[in-house]
């Protein structure tokens, strides 16, 4: 049969020969499969068969770190990109198909919709901008998960968050899962430059995030201390001078409210989501980022409000800067020595809590798919082979050993992995879907004025997003 010339190098390690139509299930060097998928405990659930050279198609998003991040031509060296490679040689062989990478005109690769809506089976999965994604599914554009047998979401390469998040009256059109790095690359993290401790004589926040005791009022008091007046001339200015922290509207005005546990949706006891942004603490979060934000100490970049000043943080001139950990590969060519530490919890008795920068990517099916179950497969052995190879690629080599400079950082970058998290208000729509960079754009950035004028809207909004996505009326 053809399965018999499907041989797949698994990390240059692993021969596979697979002989159904004989019953023989030796692979090489005399190991049964069933005894192979036990050593790696991981695809014992998916059922190899030969689909007979299917083209298994990608919708993906243009630009650096997108198309790559599913679709290689070759190995090149780049331990990333060779892991992808490797993982689409993979599956390839297990079912002997074939991959092809479509990748989109637009940034966020919305642009399937018409083709979806017009019936036509050109794509076998979408992954577009986390917020495009729920667009596809409130125009009923996307195939509900929950009806795709291949697909187990209990394993470890799927984001348990989002699946609970995400899963609205039995509906669940999006996940997100380890056949991409973007969970892990465009979490938020914070960045400290150890040069400016060193000269202020201060301990590394290390031992309080791992004591647990590394909260916003210990951020803030090393804030105040970082910035610098360093040409002399009375005035801190971000074109010559020094800040405690440095942030963009897009992060830290955004972060900061998961820090205190807090989230835009939460579900009630029905599993429904309901707006539950509004809340004392809340507000207190958001008054204390602002009056921290508002002083001399910090500078918030608001683009469209002002011209770039450059990467503060990368010029050795902010003691502190948030930004996603994929972002550390860039700070490589910084002349200071940089660490990694999670964004502080809002207080010690707050749990850390990391929010996934809404310009990740999640998995979309398109409902013109022919057969749900076979892609489904592939998709499947797609996200495991990439939790057992292209991960630990971006996470163990790449991320914590080449770019993270100490010992500490790799232990900061578990606890941000072990506490990510989704808020599908953050990244469905509605009003205050971004709340805190809105505030961040406002001279007086006082929430309670702001919910109370757009309240109603976020109500209804939310009323329409329950009634095209969980077709709750």
């Amino acid at each position: 049969m053809k399965l018999k010339h499907l041989l797949c190098i698994i990390m240059s390690l692993v021969c596979v020969l697979f002989l159904a139509s004989c019953g023989d299930e030796s692979v090489s060097g005399g190991e049964s499969w069933d005894m192979m998928v036990t050593d790696f405990g991981f695809i014992d659930h998916i059922e190899i068969e030969d689909m007979d050279g299917y083209n298994f198609r990608m919708f993906c998003r243009p630009g650096t770190n997108m198309l790559e991040n599913q679709y290689v031509e070759e190995e090149t060296g780049d331990i990333i990109n060779d892991a992808v490679y490797r993982r689409n040689e993979t599956v390839k062989s297990l079912f002997n198909i074939e991959i092809t990478a479509i990748e989109s005109s637009q940034t966020k690769a919305d642009d399937a919709v018409n083709t979806i809506l017009a019936g036509d089976d050109q794509y076998d999965i979408i992954l577009p901008h986390s917020r495009s994604a729920f667009q596809y599914a409130i125009q009923n554009t996307l195939v509900n998960f929950n009806d795709v047998k291949t697909i187990d979401t209990s394993k470890e390469w799927w984001s348990r968050d989002i699946v609970d998040s995400a899963n609205i009256n039995g509906h669940l059109y999006v996940l997100d899962g380890d056949i991409s790095t973007h969970r892990l690359h465009y979490a938020f993290a914070m960045y400290f430059n150890k040069r400016i401790f060193d000269e202020l004589g201060l301990d590394y926040p290390y031992q309080m995030a791992l004591d647990g005791t590394w909260t916003f009022d210990e951020f803030s008091k090393l804030v105040k201390q970082g910035s610098k007046d360093l040409n002399g001339d009375g005035l801190i200015k971000p074109e010559d001078d020094q800040y405690g922290y440095y942030t963009w509207a897009a992060y830290g005005p955004i972060q900061v409210l998961y820090s205190g546990g807090q989230r835009i949706y939460s579900k009630n006891a029905q599993g429904i989501p309901t707006l539950s942004l509004n809340s004392s603490k809340t507000v207190e979060i958001f008054s204390k980022y602002f009056s921290l934000s508002n002083s001399e100490d910090v500078f918030l970049y608001n683009p469209g409000m002002m011209e770039s000043p450059g990467d503060l943080f990368a010029e050795g001139r902010a003691m502190f800067a948030d930004s996603d950990l994929g972002s550390a590969k860039a700070k490589r060519s910084m002349n200071d020595e940089f660490g990694i530490v999670p964004w502080p919890k809002f207080t010690k008795n707050d749990e850390y809590c990391t929010v996934i920068n809404g310009h990740a990517s999640l998995i979309c099916m398109p409902i013109t798919v022919s057969d749900y179950d076979r892609s489904g497969k592939i998709i499947e052995a797609l996200c495991a082979f990439g939790n057992r190879d292209v991960i630990p690629a971006f996470y163990d080599v790449s991320l914590k050993t080449k770019f993270a400079r100490d010992y500490e950082s790799e232990k900061m970058i578990d606890i941000i992995r072990e506490s990510l998290i989704y808020d599908i208000g953050y990244i469905s729509g509605g009003v205050f879907q971004s709340a805190g960079s809105t505030l961040a754009t406002q001279s007086n950035p006082d929430f309670a004025s702001y919910y109370a004028r757009n309240e109603s809207k976020a109500l209804s909004d939310l009323k329409s997003f329950l009634a095209s996505y969980g077709k709750i009326s």
